[in-house]
């Protein structure tokens, strides 16, 4: 299933008052297309109260989960957001964070919490289970959104005389790339490349893992390599030059 806002407020409130008392507070509930994300729990920090107050949870509708995964990643995120409630001194202290660590946010206490809730029927975890990503399957939307970043997708190479960068961007950004690559002064190309600017090239690849890379448009970031590495990599992603 792929979960609405009202199912989402409906089912928080509903656990609130069967296994939190009713304690916990109210926060923005949201829905994401994330892929790398089933579902996230934020805070913001109030240093000077040393205190942090719970701000949200977020459920990913990428993938289409029967309705007890999508329960379950509900509940795991309530659990830091009752952590965030009870326990702020696990997350500040004397004005500052707690950092990773000192406290981890899946160590003893949400453990506890797990085992908690398990007398109730549930089976929360660290991370998804196995049976649970072999269950759920990619939504109509997360497919047409991978297909259009793979129509879209494209690889920047620039090279130097020694080096090569290449940064994904998609067919609808070239211009704002090209404009940025000038912006960048001939001192950060030598940090980036050892050696100023020769070429900028586009090329064309329909593969996932670049695809599901974010597009740069006026941030360049990507990856560095020998030249001698270029060919190999660009053969690696079939590239095929890009022409307009």
């Amino acid at each position: 299933m792929l979960i609405t806002l009202d199912w989402l407020h409906y089912h928080y409130y509903k656990f609130n008052r069967e296994y939190f008392g009713d304690l916990l507070p109210s926060i923005e509930l949201k829905i994401s297309r994330s892929k790398n994300t089933w579902g996230f729990a934020a805070f913001t920090f109030d240093y000077d109260n040393d205190t942090i107050i719970p701000k949200s949870i977020t459920i990913s509708n990428y993938f289409d989960s029967p309705e007890d995964v999508k329960l379950n990643t509900l509940l795991h995120e309530m659990i830091h957001i009752a952590d965030y409630t009870f326990n702020p001194h696990h997350f500040i202290k004397n004005h500052k964070r707690v950092h990773g660590n000192s406290y981890d946010a899946h160590g003893w206490w949400f453990k506890q919490e797990c085992e908690r809730l398990k007398e109730f029927g549930w089976d929360i975890q660290k991370y998804i289970s196995e049976e649970a990503t072999s269950i759920s399957k990619l939504s109509e939307n997360s497919k047409r959104c991978l297909k259009n970043k793979k129509d879209h997708c494209l690889l920047c190479i620039i090279t130097s005389k020694t080096k090569a960068f290449a940064l994904k961007t998609d067919v609808n950004k070239i211009k704002d790339v090209k404009k940025a690559i000038k912006k960048i002064s001939k001192h950060d190309w030598f940090m980036f490349l050892d050696g100023y600017i020769e070429t900028v090239s586009f090329y064309k690849t329909n593969d996932e893992r670049i695809a599901a890379h974010r597009s740069c448009c006026k941030k360049l970031t990507g990856k560095k390599m020998p030249i001698s590495k270029l060919e190999y990599y660009l053969n690696t992603y079939k590239c095929i030059k890009y022409k307009k």
